[in-house]
């Protein structure tokens, strides 16, 4: 047994591998710190918003340390619901609960299988629910947004992305109902399609389930949501669902709401146009909630410099939500561009801002004809300089 210390919260853990995997009865993974960070900030953003006590569930639970990170770290939490099918994992969040000196009037631990949990009848709804499954969490969102009261928040983790990325499109074709694009933007692209698919599992009820915030990170996806009732409202974010036209020739992309405006080949080339989706088109960060997390994680201690890196980027990269984005390598290796600059200079050539998806991609409002014109433009500035050639500074050179 061993005793980590992340945040605030102080556990015991029974081992520690290199590889994490499903066989293991509890585990406790340092790679997700960050995914608990923002866990831990999303939770803020509902104390705030709601200002009262809080019932959170932790269907999911295994080590408890998000559940003893939520009850330290904030200061609305009432009672946290942990639960986990792991008889081991149960003896251990319970030992973990006493070490970190937590009144027993502040949690219940629970130990069955995730969806009976947070089905059960117990005359009250969830705030706040994090769902961090080993793999898809398709199997427990209905769940989710059945138990949860309108107006609380799901923060969900989706380690499942291979499929979503388009590394296994049957699978995700079969188990999200939607067509991956494996391109440069690939998990942007996955992202839309399990929040798509968030969206439709609580459509089926009348019930709204709104995108908050996206966040892709190593091999795992972080979404929230917030959930709302009412056909109407549900109707809106099904409007929002559509399809991606990609080309894999000129890089050129267009989003479509409507199926009968498809296009079979790019304006720009006359390639055939490769099909994504379907996916939610509309916004991946709601400014509220992505304005307030990053605001809040500026000055605490208790949060890795990984999660405010990675913050600080999501927070610029708000400011500008296309569908899609470039990566500065590969549209020099399309346009055969000698040499790459730096990604600032990037974002300042292209009029854009950078994302956090990857390390040299960026979003810009240049419509796919003008990024190209912009490139070419760049790949003669970039020539002359490697052949002591003279530019003008004036024109903003990259």
């Amino acid at each position: 047994m061993k005793t980590v210390k992340e945040g605030k919260a102080l556990i015991y853990i029974p081992e520690l591998r290199e590889i994490v995997s499903s066989d293991m009865p509890v585990f406790y993974n340092p790679k997700m710190r960050v995914n608990r960070d923002l866990a831990v900030l999303g939770l803020r953003f509902l104390c705030k918003k709601l200002g009262r006590e809080l019932r959170v569930a932790d269907p999911l639970s295994a080590s408890g340390i998000r559940s003893v990170r939520f009850l330290k770290e904030t200061d609305c939490v009432g009672k946290v619901y942990a639960n986990d099918i792991s008889e081991e994992a149960v003896s251990i969040m319970e030992e973990n609960f006493r070490l970190n000196r937590i009144s027993p009037e502040r949690y219940e631990v629970h130990r069955e299988e995730a969806n009976a949990f947070l089905r059960k009848s117990w005359g009250f709804g969830f705030d706040y629910v994090d769902l961090d499954p080993f793999g898809s969490p398709v199997p427990f969102v209905e769940s989710v947004a059945l138990s949860m009261k309108r107006g609380g928040v799901l923060s969900l983790t989706a380690t499942d992305t291979a499929p979503l990325s388009g590394t296994y499109p049957k699978t995700c074709m079969r188990r999200y109902g939607a067509k991956p694009l494996r391109n440069e933007f690939k998990h942007e692209v996955g992202v839309r399609i399990l929040i798509k698919k968030v969206i439709e599992l609580g459509a089926q009820n009348d019930i709204a389930m709104i995108p908050l915030f996206a966040y892709s990170h190593l091999h795992y996806f972080k979404l929230f949501f917030m959930k709302e009732r009412g056909a109407k409202l549900t109707n809106s974010l099904i409007e929002k669902i559509g399809y991606v036209l990609y080309c894999f020739n000129c890089l050129n992309r267009e989003a479509v709401l409507d199926p009968l405006k498809i296009k079979e080949h790019c304006p720009v080339c006359g390639t055939r146009f490769s099909l994504g989706g379907p996916m939610w088109l509309g916004e991946l960060w709601n400014r509220e909630f992505t304005d307030f997390i990053y605001r809040e994680s500026i000055n605490d201690e208790n949060l890795s410099k990984e999660t405010k890196r990675i913050l600080s980027l999501i927070e610029e990269e708000s400011k500008l939500q296309t569908v899609g984005f470039y990566m500065m390598s590969k549209l020099a290796e399309k346009l055969s561009i000698p040499q790459q600059p730096p990604i600032d200079k990037v974002v300042e050539f292209y009029e854009g801002v950078r994302s956090h998806f990857e390390g040299d991609g960026f979003r810009t409002r240049l419509s796919h004809r003008e990024v190209l014109q912009k490139s070419e433009e760049l790949k003669s500035i970039i020539k002359q300089r490697l052949t002591g050639g003279v530019h003008d500074e004036s024109r903003g050179d990259a």
